[in-house]
């Protein structure tokens, strides 16, 4: 029963007010539901929120070009440079040895690179709008390990045959390298894993021995082709990945004793056993000139050339080296000829700007919006930088021959491809980065 107050409060409500009340239950905007006259603090609290508009979520977009955020603009331009610089000094060590070669054509080698290259830069900015995510789901996941474990025993069937090493597929006028496709596809389980277990990573069975069980296998099915440097990339990759992504300190310090054990029973074990490229291999290391018209001539070569370029160099083009005298110009010891025809001075900035890239792309994974785009990132940075790495080491001998090329510099369609398609995907993770 209603006293005269209360009635006095109800006379105090028109029809009108009290129809807009009702409705400001189901509004999804909640300053309706404060406009309300006499409605208390806590019933505003209580009032419940449209579902049609408020819980409905938007779907996200896999592919995006209406750019709500720029790329980084500074890593594309030292991309771009790199490139550049690269296509530049690819033309210049191979132009003599393509015209004397079997395909007699000055422009061979920079022609080819040049359409890999025009096919990468348009795959990077393709890749560039489309939404990194996509690559974490199941049927992309899946579909990337099938095909490069695939392509990877395919070698072993039909693989074409380089200096005892079975690393291409041949179609046609096309080579494949699907090593460079594993190196990306394993960035992308680790990460994956990573970011699913990201609590159990700390935990020997449950986090880190099922992630080492698949960077074995991917060292496995390059190990068989034999492929030396694809192998310790990976590697490299993986341990960098698994401190980064957040194992256990002790857990990766036995991953590291265990593979200095590898090494030495590789350096001391199988050159008793007839690996006899181990041993040719640690003999250029030791004595570049023991043997300088048989196993150490690489070696030999790779060091008159880093000689001869000074501070300023000979000059580009002016090698003198490339003229048949050092071995794979293109690829491996590309980085000889750019000390020898741009100096000290070239080699700084060759080693500058692989820095900057590096810097940067750890920047943008730092600035990641998520764990699987910032150790996507990361994997891939470490990638370039390790390469990179090793490249001009072996070209200084301050390592022995791997084998490893020069990222964005030396000859080969696979790489330079797969190089540029994943500077696309750290530039999509820029877009979202909290730069």
């Amino acid at each position: 029963m209603l006293n005269s107050r209360d009635s006095g409060a109800l006379r105090q409500v028109p029809e009108r007010g009290r129809r807009e009340n009702i409705r400001a239950y189901g509004a999804s905007d909640i300053t309706a539901a404060v406009r309300r006259p006499q409605a208390s603090k806590q019933n505003r609290k209580a009032i419940p929120m449209h579902p049609d508009k408020t819980a409905q979520k938007k779907k996200k977009k896999i592919v995006d070009f209406s750019i709500p955020q720029k790329f980084d603009f500074s890593f594309f331009l030292i991309v771009l440079i790199l490139l550049t610089f690269g296509l530049i000094m690819l033309f210049s060590a191979t132009y003599a040895s393509a015209k004397v070669s079997a395909y007699q054509d000055s422009y061979y080698f920079i022609n080819r690179q040049l359409l890999f290259a025009l096919g990468g830069l348009a795959a990077m900015i393709v890749i560039s709008f489309i939404d990194y995510h996509i690559l974490f789901t199941k049927v992309v996941l899946k579909t990337a390990i099938i095909v490069s474990a695939g392509l990877m025993l395919l070698v072993r069937v039909m693989g074409s045959t380089v200096n005892g090493a079975e690393r291409w597929i041949a179609i046609g006028p096309i080579t494949i390298q699907p090593s460079e496709i594993l190196k990306f596809v394993t960035i992308l389980v680790i990460a994956d894993y990573m970011q699913r277990n990201y609590d159990n990573m700390k935990s020997l069975t449950k986090g880190f021995i099922p992630i080492m069980i698949r960077i074995a296998i991917a060292c496995g099915l390059v190990v068989i082709q034999p492929h030396l440097s694809a192998t310790l990339i990976i590697l490299v990759i993986s341990i960098c990945m698994l401190y980064i992504g957040g194992a256990k300190g002790t857990h990766v310090a036995g991953v590291l004793v265990l593979i200095g054990i590898a090494a030495v029973m590789v350096f001391t074990v199988f050159p008793m056993l007839g690996f006899d490229y181990v041993s040719a291999r640690m003999l250029s290391l030791k004595d570049p000139e023991a043997d300088i018209r048989g196993d150490t001539y690489q070696t030999y070569q790779s060091l008159i050339a880093l000689g001869s370029g000074g501070m300023f160099g000979q000059g580009l083009g002016n090698s003198h080296q490339k003229y048949s005298y050092l071995p794979f110009a293109e690829n491996d010891f590309i980085f000889s000829v750019i000390v020898e025809e741009l100096g000290f001075v070239g080699a700084v900035v060759v080693i500058l700007l692989f820095l900057l890239l590096i810097i940067r792309g750890f920047y943008i994974a730092a600035s990641a919006p998520d764990k699987e785009g910032m150790l996507l990132c990361a994997g891939i940075v470490i990638q370039i930088g390790i390469q990179a790495f090793l490249n001009i080491a072996v070209a200084s001998n301050a390592f022995f021959n791997t084998g490893v090329s020069l990222p964005f510099f030396s000859y080969g369609g696979t790489a330079l491809l797969m190089q540029l398609g994943e500077m696309g995907i750290v530039l999509n993770i820029s877009r979202k980065a909290s730069i």
